[in-house]
Parts: C-alpha cells; sequence; structure tokens
C-alpha cells in the first residue's frame, strides 16, 4: 500500500499535459494548470508561443457557439494575428 501524499496533498502545483491537438496549420499542446481558484486548461501554440487559460466558464461558452460563431471568432484571432 501506498502511503505517500497524492499531487494534490502534497501541494503539487505544476502543469500536467493532457495531449496535443494538430492539424495542417495549427498545433496546440493543452497542459492541466492548477490556480488558487481552481483547474484551468493551459492552451499554449507551438507556432506562436501564444498562451490562453480557461476556466469551466470560458470552456462552456466555447460549447455553446454555433459553428458559424466558431468561425467568426477563428477569423476575427487570425486577422488579427496579421496585423501584429
Amino acid at each position: 500500500m501506498n502511503n505517500s501524499p497524492s499531487s494534490s496533498e502534497a501541494g503539487h502545483r505544476e502543469d500536467v499535459p493532457l495531449c496535443r491537438v494538430s492539424c495542417e496549420s495549427a498545433s496546440v499542446a493543452v497542459l492541466l494548470h492548477p490556480t488558487g481558484n481552481g483547474l484551468r486548461l493551459l492552451l499554449v501554440s507551438e507556432r506562436t508561443g501564444h498562451r490562453a487559460l480557461l476556466d469551466a466558464t470560458v470552456l462552456d461558452a466555447l460549447c455553446a457557439l454555433t459553428p458559424s460563431a466558431a468561425t467568426a471568432l477563428v477569423r476575427a484571432a487570425v486577422q488579427e494575428e496579421v496585423r501584429r
């Protein structure tokens, strides 16, 4: 029997890699990121290095997007990237 404390009991606060999502134009690392207010998903663009922390509220809102709204969101992000 293992009596050592679990990661959460020991105050383990490191990011945990979950997966990598890739297609022909992008690759994003997905990590579990503990914060003082609970867990977040940390997304890291392997192309640009940009990072985003998403909480459950943001993830829930993304689930509610229609396909056309999701397309508009991606277009806006791509246009912003071109302007940089």
